[in-house]
């Protein structure tokens, strides 16, 4: 019933055949685990700083979470990665955009909503 049992259990476990199969697939699949993590990472702060370019008034207005890149970015990425964009891309209540009935009749709030479609989709390709 202890946490601390579970871990020599877990390395108890290692020790075993099908431990040490484990480890060996982990080991041979770290490198390329790695480098999603760090393609992961690069997209999160590249959507972070879009975000802080073209909607840091918007979140700012309703919020007021960021005042510097640095924050707007921080605050991107922590929040990806618990899987919660409506701090950095809606308001309060998990809005994530402000859709308009047509493109031409205000195109800020569209863009806005395929931005937020289009950095779910990523961070959804990411994950799997």
């Amino acid at each position: 019933s202890s946490p601390l049992f579970f871990v020599f259990l877990t390395l108890d476990f290692l020790r075993t055949r099908g431990g040490r199969l484990v480890t060996a697939a982990v080991m041979q699949g770290a490198p390329n685990l790695f480098r999603s993590f760090v393609l992961g990472i690069i997209v999160i702060v590249c959507f972070g700083v879009y975000t802080y370019a073209y909607f840091s008034q918007t979140v700012n207005i309703n919020q007021e979470l960021c005042r510097s890149p640095f924050q707007c970015v921080a605050k991107h990425i922590l929040d990806s990665m618990t899987g919660d964009l409506t701090t950095v891309l809606g308001d309060d209540f998990g809005n994530f955009a402000y859709p308009s009935m047509t493109l031409w009749t205000d195109s800020w709030n569209s863009w806005r909503s395929l931005f937020v479609f289009c950095s779910i989709i990523f961070w959804v390709f990411l994950l799997q």
